[in-house]
């Protein structure tokens, strides 16, 4: 969790007023936001020209903004019963290759390095009358496939951070309208359930191949917990599978399988240095918690151990 008060006070005063208008206005609805008045004279809160403002006086992005009418995929917000929110804003720039191109999508990229947040409004209603929601100020807190991911303060100031929830939820909440089944309960489809069931389970477990190379070099047991319960183990691929390059012993580790969900959520992580467990602040209060600083269980071959670049990026991903 992030404080915004901490967030806030390496900033100049100028940027600190600026950010402070999103803050102040959050969740109210606006024509186009007017320039702020100051000792450095007028300050403007965001860019007709452009979605993502960053100012010539700074290097940081200040406010991002959404148009009815943008031809960006930007996401609906997500927002929690905690009062933070989520949203998947999408860089200036159609090609995420090209990501760097832009000075704008730099200037959120150094947001998110120095967790420097960001004013966020989205537009409501087209112009003659245009509005705009005020969300409020978020942090970046990550950037994958074009998207950078935003994380909102709540009323209290208080944020989620950096890491990946934002972009695990958006992924999730896409999956739970398309799993969403409208109809009576037909006991006689149940069987065509289990084997749905069964198929998900076996394509979680990993390529055949895969599976029985990660079961031979850690010697049949989860290399977080120790479990030996083969029908519980899977393949798990610290960086995400993309072909079968990406099968790779030294690009796996065996993993229970809720273990290996709560790594692929970046939840759970690994110190590559130490070989010891990260575990995230949502799971710290959790039974999970206790596997904290825990010794990874490495394959006794050498050269079978996961890869330390691959462990690195993964831990930078989850923000741990």
């Amino acid at each position: 969790m992030d404080q915004l008060e901490t967030c806030l006070a390496p900033l100049t005063a100028r940027h600190r007023a600026a950010l402070g208008w999103f803050v102040d206005h959050a969740g109210e609805d606006h024509r186009w936001p007017k320039p702020l008045a100051g000792e450095e004279g007028e300050t403007l809160l965001a860019s007709k020209a452009k979605g993502i403002y960053k100012p010539s006086w700074s290097k940081y992005a200040l406010s991002v903004r959404q148009s009815l009418s943008g031809q960006y995929p930007d996401r609906e917000p997500f927002a929690r019963d905690d009062g933070t929110w989520s949203f998947s804003y999408f860089q200036e720039n159609e090609d995420p290759s090209a990501r760097d191109n832009e000075f704008t999508n730099r200037g959120l990229l150094e947001c998110w390095r120095d967790k420097v947040p960001v004013g966020v409004f989205r537009q409501t209603s087209e112009r003659p009358n245009a509005r705009y929601r005020i969300l409020g100020v978020a942090l970046v807190a990550g950037w994958d496939a074009g998207y950078f991911f935003l994380e909102g303060f709540d009323a209290n100031g208080i944020s989620r951070g950096r890491g990946p929830t934002a972009e695990m939820e958006n992924f999730a909440a896409k999956e739970e309208l398309a799993a969403l089944v409208v109809g009576a309960f037909e006991p006689s489809g149940t069987i065509d359930a289990r084997e749905r069931v069964v198929a998900q389970i076996v394509r979680r477990r990993g390529q055949p191949a895969f599976r029985a190379a990660l079961l031979k070099a850690y010697d049949g047991r989860c290399a977080i917990s120790g479990c030996d319960a083969m029908e519980a183990l899977e393949a798990g691929h610290i960086s995400p599978y993309r072909g079968p390059d990406t099968n790779q012993v030294t690009n796996g580790i065996l993993l229970r399988a809720d273990l290996h969900t709560l790594f692929d959520l970046g939840m759970i992580t690994i110190d590559a240095t130490a070989m010891r467990i990260l575990v995230g602040p949502t799971l710290a209060s959790t039974a999970y918690g206790a596997l904290a600083n825990a010794p990874l269980r490495l394959p006794r071959d050498p050269s079978l151990r996961p890869s330390r670049a691959a462990l690195d990026a993964h831990r930078a991903w989850a923000g741990l």
